[in-house]
């Protein structure tokens, strides 16, 4: 017989186990999309049901997409929601301290400290969804800078910079974990 290189064989038997592998990850993908599928369409949010930034697209800022943005944010006709916000600016004090939003119809009801869970004072600093877009929206109609990334399946900005934070002249919004009441 000739001598065959180890390697061919390797090669061959490796060949062989990532054909297999590739087999039950399209048996586990199909089996997860089945068995997570319940026939609700993937647009609202059932209640108690979070999202997460994880997927997320990255927008212009451009105003048009930032109304667009905004109409479907509504027309999903969500008012009572609970989300977490991280504010980043030159602004100092508390603000920067991440929170926990609950929103009753439309409206800011509660602000609480994520980290404390006492309740904050002055929630004026703090928007619901739609004041983040309208906040993005005035400034984008000034002139001013927008950078947005949107929540893939809401739509909503989970990350938006109105303003420019680099200049002293702007506020970084983070929005995660939203959850319809």
């Amino acid at each position: 017989w000739p001598a065959m290189p180890v390697w061919r064989g390797m090669n061959a038997h490796f060949a062989q186990s990532n054909r297999l592998l590739r087999l039950v990850a399209v048996g586990v993908a199909i089996g997860g999309a089945v068995a997570c599928s319940d026939g609700t369409p993937e647009t609202g949010l059932k209640p108690q049901q979070a999202i997460t930034a994880g997927d997320t697209i990255t927008g212009s800022g451009e105003l048009s997409e930032l109304r667009e943005h905004r109409a479907a944010w509504l027309s999903h006709e969500i008012d009572d929601y609970r989300f977490q916000l991280q504010i980043s600016c030159f602004c100092g004090g508390q603000i920067t301290r991440p929170v926990v939003i609950e929103v009753r119809g439309g409206a800011i009801a509660t602000v609480q400290d994520l980290e404390t869970g006492n309740p904050v004072a002055d929630v004026s600093a703090y928007r619901t969804i739609t004041k983040l877009f309208d906040a993005a929206i005035a400034e984008r109609s000034g002139g001013g800078y927008v950078s947005v990334a949107y929540d893939r399946t809401l739509g909503i900005p989970v990350r938006l910079e109105v303003g420019t934070l680099a200049n002293d002249a702007g506020i970084l919004y983070l929005v995660s974990s939203l959850v319809r009441l």
